[in-house]
């Protein structure tokens, strides 16, 4: 099965997983991925309506029935099919067993942070730092709340416990990076930034100004064809 990873393919799969419990209608799906905190898919309600015409289209999710409340608009109840039900443990299987590179943002930022000064650089990581004990404080709030109060089983809380493990390890990290930035183990200025890729790029015009060379002396001195070895000269009588 190809690898789907986009959200809107993370919100098809969490409604393949709410309607594998029990038939429901979209409205009971919205209020299903907002009490177990799906952040990603809470409030997407034309993401969610796309991705029930998109499984029921490729038959891993059929109506069971429709109903009408007073005015309120029709509500159709849909349930899995055995084939949704082998995709969904297919689907899963596949995205726990294969890392997938996405490249956080925050990865990339780090990738240049030569560019920016030192000091600054210490003062936006340790504004982050606090902006990531809050949300991890606001995390662990969230795992006491549906735990204790909504009575949710681990098993479907574990992406939270992910979800702060990732935000601990992160503070970690950051700390270690500070405490080198502060101890001299990893310093950078302008002019060190500007000598190393001067001398990089330096090196690089080196490395392609000989390649030139080497290729201009093959197209003017091509090497000479060696006589085979196994032929040799006739002998004159």
């Amino acid at each position: 099965m190809e690898m789907r990873t986009q959200p809107k393919d993370m919100v098809a799969l969490t409604t393949l997983g709410l309607l594998s419990e029990q038939p429901c209608h979209p409205y009971e799906i919205q209020r299903l991925l907002k009490e177990r905190h799906k952040a990603y898919a809470v409030g997407k309600t034309r993401t969610l309506y796309r991705a029930i015409e998109e499984l029921e289209a490729a038959g891993s999710i059929e109506p069971v029935e429709t109903s009408r409340e007073g005015r309120r608009p029709e509500r159709t109840v849909y349930r899995i099919t055995p084939e949704g039900s082998e995709e969904l443990e297919n689907w899963i299987a596949d995205l726990l067993s294969t890392p997938i590179d996405e490249t956080p943002v925050f990865r990339v930022a780090v990738g240049l942070l030569g560019y920016i000064t030192q000091e600054r650089a210490e003062t936006a990581l340790a504004t982050r730092t606090v902006s990531l004990r809050a949300h991890l404080t606001a995390l662990e709030a969230t795992l006491r709340l549906a735990q204790d109060d909504l009575g949710l089983p681990r098993l479907v809380l574990l992406e939270l416990e992910h979800a702060m493990a990732l935000a601990a390890a992160e503070i970690e990290w950051i700390r270690s990076i500070t405490a080198d930035m502060e101890s001299g183990a990893l310093i950078w200025n302008e002019e060190l930034i500007r000598s190393h890729f001067e001398a990089m790029h330096a090196a690089d015009a080196e490395r392609r100004n000989r390649h030139r060379e080497n290729h201009l002396a093959r197209l003017v001195h091509p090497a000479r064809r060696e006589h085979p070895a196994h032929i040799t000269r006739e002998e004159t009588p």
